[in-house]
């Protein structure tokens, strides 16, 4: 997939904050998600709305279309709770699982490249992919009107309420309150608010209902002259509803789906984040004098397993107590410093260091596992013992993998490098200067004592 040259710049923007998201139902429908269109869940609800004797048969126009089936819900009843009862109760929006696209907004949002996602859906997927990376304290999350003094520096904003509304009534599925309350309520104030952002993508807004094609057009109105917008769909623009209500060119349109299409846009910025990894690791080579190590095969490791999984190595690399940490100058520097480390050692050992999400690295020779080691930060703060103690908190996480690291490689402890003398035995890490992990230990070794003295190198990858 190609993105568009304008998309592409913007993601790797310096400063970020280029981008606004819009996103509909298709955003939920793949897996492991699965909530299924507008259009399935209003035929579902009208079948059981008959069956429970609320509807009879005819009385909705137009059954696949939610808005027609919440208007013809209030006609019958007063009130649209019968219909949202049914929503909430069959489709799982509550305990929604996020799928990978749902991730990466959450990571892009940390990152500051996207500055705010706007849903049009009722799940909560967007706002467990933001609890599981641990980034909501920086990404607030804005439910309903009551939500806007929690506003933080980028946001994911539920314009129709979402599950957890406590009046199902508030719910945006009608067409009066589109006409009425919604244009001229909060929701309004969001949409001139979030849509300053140069470049506006809608995505995954699935089955046409009309409520959702006039929220679409209605945020595509409120976009400043000069602005950008995009749709994302799998299908073909011709084919496309949106498309049509949102007048767009066929320069703007990108077939895609959901998961595909953030994976795009994520790597853009994550090629832009090595990169600057790269100068950051020169600059540190020129500054102290180091050996100029060639670390081109770990940086296009980064690149091959995914924002994600860089941001949890960058966590786990420097202890951070969240599953996700984003990119910044200071965070680009210690990991500058690891990835350095494992040049040396593989340059020294003849080996190829191969990195992992959790934090470890292998090093490997002629096809055979020659060393395990977590890699890890002490910030320029931690102290040895901190250091250990965080290590045998982590001896847990260690048991699932089918090589566990025997040792241990750590830079940027405060005072320096620690008079360490690695173990005589790696594998069985037999030193009073290990940490016990059962009845196995870590073998523990300085960044600065490898480069002090590189034989200490092949006891890390024999």
């Amino acid at each position: 997939m190609t993105l568009p040259v304008e998309l592409l710049k913007a993601i790797a923007a310096p400063g970020g904050g280029r981008i606004t998201l819009v996103v509909g139902a298709g955003c939920s429908l793949e897996a492991p998600t699965s909530i299924p269109l507008s259009r399935d869940c209003s035929m579902q609800s009208h079948d059981r709305l008959i069956a429970n004797g609320v509807l009879v048969s005819g009385d909705c126009p137009s059954p696949e279309n939610l808005t027609s089936l919440a208007d013809t819900v209030f006609r019958k009843t007063g009130r649209q709770e019968p219909l949202v009862e049914q929503l909430r109760e069959n489709f799982g929006l509550k305990a929604a699982t996020p799928n990978e696209g749902h991730r990466l907004a959450a990571a892009l949002l940390r990152e500051g490249a996207i500055v705010s996602v706007v849903t049009l859906n009722f799940d909560l997927a967007l706002s467990t992919a933001i609890g599981e990376l641990g980034v909501g304290d920086a990404v607030g999350i804005i439910d309903g009107p009551e939500d806007l003094p929690n506003q933080k520096g980028t946001n994911l904003y539920y314009l129709h309420r979402n599950v957890t509304a406590a009046d199902p009534e508030k719910w945006i599925l009608r067409s009066d309150p589109l006409k009425t309350e919604w244009m001229q309520g909060w929701e309004a104030v969001v949409v001139a608010k979030v849509l300053a952002a140069p470049i506006v993508v809608f995505a995954g807004l699935g089955s046409p209902a009309d409520v959702l094609i006039e929220s679409s057009k209605f945020i595509q109105n409120a976009i400043p002259s000069g602005n950008t917008a995009f749709l994302v769909d799998p299908g073909d623009q011709d084919q496309s509803a949106f498309s049509a209500a949102l007048a767009l060119e066929p320069s703007a349109f990108i077939k895609a789906t959901w998961c595909d299409f953030m994976n795009a846009l994520s790597q853009r910025l994550l090629v832009e984040q090595i990169t600057q990894l790269r100068a950051a690791a020169a600059t540190m080579v020129s500054r102290e004098a180091l050996t100029a190590e060639d670390v081109t095969d770990l940086l296009a490791r980064l690149e091959k397993i995914g924002l994600l999984q860089v941001g949890q190595l960058r966590a786990s690399w420097l202890r951070h107590e969240k599953p996700y940490q984003p990119d910044d100058p200071l965070v680009r520097e210690l990991i500058a410093d690891l990835l350095l480390a494992a040049a040396t050692v593989a340059r020294v050992t003849g080996a190829t260091a191969i990195l992992f999400e959790d934090g470890i690295v292998e090093f490997w020779r002629d096809d055979r596992r020659v060393g395990s080691h977590v890699f890890l930060s002490g910030r320029g703060t931690r102290g040895l013992s901190t250091i250990e103690a965080e290590l045998s908190a982590r001896q847990r996480s260690f048991r699932g993998r089918a090589a566990p690291p025997t040792g241990a490689i750590i830079a940027g402890t405060r005072g320096g490098a620690p008079p360490i003398t690695p173990p005589r035995d790696v594998v069985l890490g037999e030193s009073s200067e290990s940490i016990v992990l059962g009845q196995s230990a870590l073998s523990i070794f300085h960044v600065e004592s490898l480069r002090q003295d590189p034989t200490l190198c092949r006891q890390v990858a024999p």
